[in-house]
């Protein structure tokens, strides 16, 4: 089976991220590169929005969830944002790189990437839920 990759890159989010107390006060601006793994071969042919992941959507889900959850770790807030996504939209896998721009604390961008497949990602919920028992 062939995988269509769709990229969505600077994808500017606002969200209050941060350790230290400057960074909590309030939202800062997230830069977001996504890449995003689908059977597209319906899309392809259909030639319809319905058979494939309406970019605008995820996009919109992205900041929703940068306006609603709060984190101190960009590891936190990738890991977290990446699953939330595979869990609404139909991937096979999803890359997602997330950039912060730390003025004032390091002169560079500081960026986490996950890397995060359906079969990864089943598994962890499995065995979250044994746990969980």
């Amino acid at each position: 089976m062939s995988l269509t990759t769709i990229l969505i890159k600077n994808l500017r989010v606002d969200t209050v991220i941060g350790v230290y107390a400057e960074e909590k006060r309030g939202p800062q601006a997230l830069r977001l590169d996504l890449e995003m793994r689908l059977d597209a071969r319906r899309a392809a042919r259909s030639d319809a929005l319905v058979d494939t992941v309406d970019y605008d959507e995820v996009c919109a889900a992205v900041r929703d969830f940068g306006r609603r959850e709060r984190h101190e770790l960009l590891e936190r807030f990738s890991h977290e944002l990446a699953g939330a996504l595979m869990n609404r939209f139909p991937l096979r896998s999803l890359s997602l790189t997330a950039w912060k721009s730390v003025a004032g604390l390091l002169p560079a961008e500081i960026a986490v990437r996950v890397d995060i497949d359906r079969a990864e990602l089943e598994r962890a919920q499995a065995d979250e839920d044994r746990h969980n028992d």
